[in-house]
């Protein structure tokens, strides 16, 4: 299916499985099949891979035999993967909103019950782990060798939203853009853990990045969804954007999820009506960093754009490289907003370097003074843990870890 698109959900919770019927096991990924009169291709995984999946297929698109290579359905536009427990809630969702009548939407069951033991019941409650990113990625890849999408786009609510990050991290290569709603980046593994793994990270900053958390939300607090937001731009993405509804609370349709797959399908050189639209309103914005990615991505690019763009980061560039004289904790916020404003373009890049350069400097550093500090956190004593914090600022400024020094330090003085 060429100019075909996949979404993956992961998703959280029961789901309700009436309006299904259970299918049987899957065939060779090179024969998944369409149930008679249904727009639906039921997939199970081998079950040594311990993850089964449903796939929604857009109206009229039709299967083809492993017999007959010729691709069917070649006017479908888009299509999305999408993780998910408890799958038949989000595709009604998606359905309902007509979010992806164009898409193919994967939806995976997580490996485990209720009581974190193997899953049986592909319709009752399905929890994924710390180990079902390779999981996933597995089933994306099957499915994608079989449908063969154009793009891939992986997203997840709340535990799917945790597990999203992993995906995209440990398995970059298969994605293109990502939405991970009201989750966070796991401790061990967040973006700066591979900065050594030069052809690793280089993949992951290639995938845009839709961050998607309510400000009110009453189960994962919204500083979650900020410090995974944070995390991506400490480490220097431009395609990386913060959606924080104001009361959308907990609830996975009340987010604007129309708005994010514009975001993501603009940052991938999809939809160019729309996108160019875009493309203008993030430029007068001065949101250069989402203009310059898009305007990039089009077949033909936007020279005025990329003109734009390299003019204002060499007039910022002049005044970042006055301001990192002075005291840290005055530029380090305002770095972080050059960096995912100004960091694509070319003349942003000599100061980059530089600052690039600092960083691995200090990196061991960063993390021993990182550890002491949380060692301290832990041990309930605030004094000497600030102390730290306060000394990275001065000794490792340019660290990844010094952006989350000059935050809690923020947050303890605004407290005052």
């Amino acid at each position: 299916m060429p100019n075909c698109r996949v979404r993956v959900h992961v998703a959280d919770g029961p789901g309700d499985a009436r309006p299904w019927e259970d299918a049987g096991a899957m065939p060779p990924a090179e024969a998944p099949y369409v149930r008679p009169g249904v727009g639906e291709v039921v997939v199970e995984m081998r079950p040594a891979k311990r993850i089964r999946g449903r796939i929604a297929m857009p109206e009229g698109v039709a299967w083809r035999s492993p017999e007959d290579p010729s691709p069917v359905g070649v006017n479908v536009e888009s299509g999305t993967e999408w993780i998910g427990t408890s799958w038949l809630d989000y595709v009604r969702s998606f359905e309902g909103k007509h979010w992806a009548d164009d898409d193919i939407l994967l939806c995976p069951n997580g490996e485990t019950d209720g009581n974190g033991k193997p899953s049986t019941d592909a319709y009752g409650v399905n929890n994924f782990t710390f180990g079902s990113a390779p999981l996933v990625a597995d089933c994306t890849a099957e499915v994608q060798k079989a449908l063969k999408p154009q793009i891939t786009y992986v997203g997840g609510h709340s535990q799917g939203g945790f597990l999203t990050y992993s995906v995209i991290l440990l398995h970059p290569d298969q994605y293109q853009g990502a939405m991970p709603m009201a989750g966070d980046c796991w401790s061990q593994n967040e973006p700066n853990l591979w900065a050594d793994k030069e052809d690793i990270a280089k993949d992951q900053h290639a995938i845009a990045i839709a961050v998607v958390h309510a400000k009110n939300d009453p189960v994962v607090d919204f500083a979650q969804g900020e410090h995974a937001y944070d995390c991506f731009r400490a480490e220097g993405w431009q395609k990386v954007r913060l959606f924080a509804p104001e009361h959308a609370a907990h609830m996975f349709m009340m987010y604007p999820v129309d708005e994010v797959l514009d975001w993501l399908d603009a940052m991938n050189g999809r939809n160019a009506k729309k996108t160019l639209s875009l493309i203008d309103e993030w430029a007068k914005a001065g949101e250069w960093g989402w203009a310059l990615a898009a305007a990039k991505a089009q077949k033909t690019p936007v020279a005025k754009i990329t003109k734009g763009a390299e003019e204002a980061a060499a007039k910022v560039a002049v005044a970042m490289a006055e301001a990192m004289k002075g005291t840290p904790s005055e530029w380090i916020p305002k770095w972080f907003e050059f960096w995912r404003v100004h960091g694509g373009a070319d003349a942003a890049k000599p100061l980059v370097a530089k600052y690039l350069d600092k960083r691995h400097d200090q990196r061991r550093e960063a993390q021993q003074m990182m550890w002491a500090n949380q060692t301290a956190f832990r041990s309930k004593k605030p004094d000497e843990a600030y102390k730290i914090l306060e000394d990275m600022l001065v000794k490792v400024p340019q660290s990844y870890e010094a952006y989350f020094a000059w935050k809690w330090l923020s947050e303890r003085d605004a407290k005052k």
